[in-house]
């Protein structure tokens, strides 16, 4: 497997930060340009491996999608492994990636954050 892709003709260097039965996140750092400066330069990638689909956030959005993916891996470490794939799915139907804007109704956000 190689550790890169392309994206609109710029190399960026894969690492994978999550993986289960149905995603893939990664995270995305340009590692090779030669013309203007792309609007994607770092982020993560999502892959749905169900549904086909991948997913590149940036800026905000991918900031928001590392702090879900730490809060929730925190918050549910006995009790809910699955907890990252059910955030996932509503994330990339959505297009929303912080996670207390998701569950907003059934958690509150002051219970939720420290």
């Amino acid at each position: 497997m190689r550790d890169y892709t392309y994206i609109e003709g710029y190399r960026f260097n894969i690492w994978n930060i999550y993986r289960s039965k149905r995603f893939d996140v990664d995270k995305l750092d340009i590692n090779f340009a030669d013309k203007d400066i792309p609007e994607f330069i770092r982020g993560m990638r999502v892959v749905d491996h169900i549904e086909s689909e991948t997913y590149l956030v940036h800026g905000d959005d991918a900031d928001n999608l590392a702090y879900s993916l730490c809060f929730l891996h925190n918050e549910n470490k006995d009790n809910r492994p699955d907890a990252f794939d059910d955030y996932l799915i509503k994330a990339t139907d959505k297009k929303e990636y912080l996670v207390h804007k998701l569950f907003d109704g059934e958690k509150p956000t002051e219970t939720a954050v420290h």
